[in-house]
């Protein structure tokens, strides 16, 4: 989601930067007029000028803060731990999501999910102080969901050896009980003017003054706009949102949801906006987010099975076969066409290292249109290989690598760094530090 975001970004004008880390700022009668960036592949520092800086790094978001010498507002966030771990559908069978209270009276709820021919489950929440970029799963994480999901599946008696891949990652949570303020939030209560809105709404919808679309997008706003109150623990600070500003200008977006991605964004548009307007005289109008599709999504939601065979007929029309075009067409939508338009470099690379056609199809896609630089980049980034096929990453993954290498034309030492870095990463997803 994050990815094909990021790509409709870019078809939309913006420039993008992959491997590249914020380490500073320029400034001009104090105010934020560049951004210092190091180029993690190379080594070099160079600057990206920009009117306006915003900073939506989640986790990182006070790191980000503390470069900026203006911005004196306490750090605020709090970040927990989720992990989940994969196993074969052989082992833990379900048909469709499961959600049940863990039994362990900590106010904490455990998914199971089916995906492909595995079955997955989480999550912890526990508060996390570490490396922010090496989350880890220790044994304590593997104890308590083992323990847990073995209780509610007892016949399933899972242990570490069934694990065949896991992830730890951080919620960017704000050590707050109260929600957003610049979108109306208000931990969970409504204000008496927002009550009379919303009676005012349903007067004027009734009366067909207004769309359902705007009641929806009111509804949508009060839900997302309430906190999570609770006592304190980590599974109960909140989850809303905030927009500051700095007095040099940088603005910074932190907390939420992913599900609340798209409205936040248009909050802080509207943020920004009058920001860009002041400083260039410049105007901008808003798309209607609700709506706006990203990349891959350019057909009818409502047609999905119909639009997903249309696109898999792309493929089998360039030699794909049915089942390797539709899982093509499930991955990637209404780009589609631009995927299959590698297929003839694909094939090449695909006899040459002999590995299937459609994951050297993929790769191709990504290394040209997709940022991918590494083969961690392509298993864990930008496909679900190193998850939820971990088994087909290992039969793949040198010839994945070697046409990395081919393809950009890489010296044996970043090969083998490469390489390095893929190994590490298989390693601690399948906790062989804990095996």
């Amino acid at each position: 989601l994050v990815i094909e975001n990021i790509k409709q970004a870019n078809d939309d004008g913006a420039d993008l930067l992959s491997h590249a880390k914020v380490v500073g700022f320029e400034y001009e009668n104090n105010k934020i007029v560049a951004v210092k960036v190091e180029d993690l592949l190379s080594g070099e520092t160079f600057t990206v000028k920009s009117h306006v800086v915003i900073n939506t790094t989640g986790p990182w978001s006070d790191t980000i803060r503390q470069l900026d010498g203006s911005d004196e507002k306490p750090a605020q966030m709090r970040p927990t731990k989720g992990v989940h771990f994969v196993v074969d559908k052989s082992k833990l069978t379900v048909s469709q999501p499961i959600y049940f209270d863990t039994g362990e009276q900590d106010g904490r709820m455990v998914f199971v999910l089916p995906r492909e021919n595995k079955t997955y489950f989480g999550t912890t929440d526990t508060d996390y102080t570490g490396d922010f970029e090496h989350p880890t799963v220790t044994q304590e994480d593997v104890d308590y969901l083992l323990r847990v999901v073995n209780h509610r599946f007892p016949n399933a008696n899972l242990s570490i050896n069934d694990i065949e891949a896991s992830w730890a990652g951080l919620r960017p949570l704000i050590d707050s009980n109260n929600a957003s303020d610049y979108n109306g939030g208000d931990a969970g209560r409504l204000s008496e003017r927002t009550f009379d809105e919303l009676v005012t709404l349903f007067d004027d919808y009734s009366q067909n003054k207004v769309e359902r679309s705007a009641v929806e997008d009111k509804l949508q706003d009060l839900g997302s706009n309430t906190s999570e109150r609770g006592d304190g623990s980590p599974s109960s600070v909140s989850r809303g949102s905030d927009l500051s500003v700095s007095d040099s200008g940088l603005f910074t977006l932190a907390g939420g949801k992913i599900t609340d991605y798209r409205k936040m964004a248009k909050g802080a548009m509207e943020k920004v906006i009058p920001a860009v307007t002041d400083l260039t005289g410049k105007n901008y109008d808003l798309v209607q987010s609700s709506t706006y599709p990203v990349s891959g999504g350019q057909f009818d939601p409502n047609s999905y099975e119909t639009a997903m065979e249309k696109f898999a007929n792309v493929g089998v029309a360039r030699g794909l076969t049915y089942g390797q075009s539709l899982k093509l067409a499930k991955l990637y939508g209404s780009n589609m066409n631009r995927v299959v338009a590698y297929l003839p470099v694909a094939k090449e690379y695909a006899a040459k290292y002999d590995y299937p056609v459609d994951i050297a199809v993929s790769l191709i896609y990504a290394l040209e249109e997709e940022g991918v630089y590494t083969p961690l980049d392509f298993f864990a980034r930008r496909t679900t290989l190193m998850l939820f096929q971990h088994d087909k990453m290992l039969e793949v993954k040198d010839a994945v690598s070697q046409t990395i290498i081919d393809h950009f034309g890489l010296d044996q030492a970043t090969a083998d760094q490469q390489n390095k870095t893929l190994d590490e990463e298989i390693a601690k997803a399948e906790l062989q530090y804990l095996k």
